[in-house]
């Protein structure tokens, strides 16, 4: 295993047995670039290949920060679900892209069963998407859609801010994911309610970022 990778053992909220998970030294992520729908490219090893922890023996799965915040009945819920189901199979170690999308797609099921909140949907979805197109896969672009609909969800359904995503941040992201998919006119729509709020003038970066994205998105129409 890479130097930069270390394991730790822990114990899985839902089974309760002990496992180990894969993380990867702070001091080893150098970043290389950013998209302009936050995706993060590195030099070296990729943290994002890490962020989801795969219980072995039952099949639970969730984001790094979110794994041991299961509740008592969604926990019932993956046992009975997944866990039943479930052929045991261990997640530790170097991973590959395509082990990282696995267990991106394990921590998507665990959402479906547990019946999430958009939010939650649209972090998982992203981070698939943006794994897609390391890989240079067209399944990018269905899970740029999923992700448009779960933060359309999220900015409709749910009081922001939720952690790091406020409603500045979440618009954004609309805007530049109907971008992302091809949708000019929705982008325009977004782009232009963000860079009209007085409110989000206080984020500098993020208004710069949305009048870049607005020029570009009306530069692709006019070449439509």
């Amino acid at each position: 295993m890479n130097s930069a990778l270390y394991n730790k053992a822990i114990q899985c909220p839902v089974c309760q047995k002990q496992i180990e998970i894969t993380k990867l030294k702070a001091s080893a992520c150098k970043v290389a670039s950013r998209d302009t729908d936050f995706c993060v490219y590195y030099q070296d090893l990729n943290p994002m290949f890490y962020e989801v922890w795969v219980c072995e023996f039952c099949g639970y799965a969730a984001l790094s920060e979110k794994f041991e915040e299961i509740r008592e009945s969604d926990a019932g819920t993956i046992k009975d679900q997944i866990s039943t189901r479930w052929n045991k199979r261990g997640f530790a170690g170097e991973r590959n892209i395509d082990h990282a999308i696995e267990a991106f797609k394990l921590a998507l099921f665990n959402l479906q069963v547990r019946k999430a909140k958009p939010n939650e949907f649209a972090r998982v979805c992203l981070r698939i998407a943006w794994l897609y197109r390391i890989k240079k896969d067209e399944k990018e672009k269905d899970f740029l859609n999923f992700a448009l609909k779960y933060y359309r969800e999220t900015y409709e359904k749910e009081n922001l801010p939720i952690e790091k995503l406020d409603e500045f941040t979440c618009m954004y992201i609309i805007g530049e994911l109907n971008r992302r998919v091809g949708d000019y006119e929705e982008a325009v729509k977004w782009f232009s309610r963000l860079i009209g709020s007085q409110e989000a003038r206080k984020n500098a970066s993020l208004m710069d970022s949305a009048r870049e994205q607005f020029r570009l998105v009306k530069e692709q129409m006019e070449k439509r």
